[in-house]
């Protein structure tokens, strides 16, 4: 009997316990039931936000093209105003430049001219100074030539004359040649 009443009990707590898990069973069905509601509105609410975040986004995407498009437009306008003044400057640079360069070889040809010209000049000079050294040279030679003559021929009072007469000849001559050369170098450095 005991083990009867024992399996009545245990009979009755697995009928309770069924109970229980039936209770439980439809608790848990309404919870999930809820759940799955509550889930539902909120993933509805989610993809109505994320929809109107969506075309926020392709808005703003769409604003920030257009805005990058007219700061494209404006930096090539920019860049072609600046590559047109850099022409331009480019080409002013240039016209200066040749005209410096022709400056500059006008210049080097009249330096070249006046150099030849002043080489001519004192080559002239030259050439007359040596001409005058070998005159002045002969000059000498003859006066020295003289002088010994009269000494033998007509002795000392005629040689004192003659050599007064000789120094005078050679003062004025010098004095025709130091002028001649006073005149023709005074020409000369007129021409420089």
């Amino acid at each position: 009997m005991i083990a009867e009443d024992r399996i009545a009990r245990l009979e009755s707590d697995v009928a309770e316990v069924k109970g229980d898990v039936k209770v439980l069973n439809a608790r848990v069905s309404e919870s999930i039931i809820a759940t799955v509601k509550e889930f539902g509105a909120l993933r509805t609410e989610m993809e109505k936000g994320f929809g109107a975040l969506r075309t926020e986004i392709e808005r703003d995407r769409v604003s920030t093209e257009k805005g990058f498009g007219a700061l494209r437009a404006e930096i090539e306008k920019d860049r072609v105003g600046t590559e047109k003044g850099f022409g331009a400057l480019r080409a002013e640079i240039e016209k200066d430049r040749l005209g410096t360069e022709k400056g500059f070889g006008a210049l080097r040809t009249e330096i070249e001219k006046d150099r030849v010209g002043t080489e001519k000049g004192l080559g002239a000079v030259r050439t007359e100074m040596g001409v005058l050294r070998t005159d002045m040279e002969v000059l000498r030679t003859d006066m020295e030539v003289l002088r010994t003559d009269m000494e033998r021929g007509f002795g000392t009072l005629k040689a004192s004359i003659e050599s007064a007469k000789l120094w005078m000849l050679v003062t004025g001559v010098g004095s025709v040649i130091l002028v001649t050369f006073v005149t023709f170098l005074g020409r000369a450095l007129k021409l420089f």
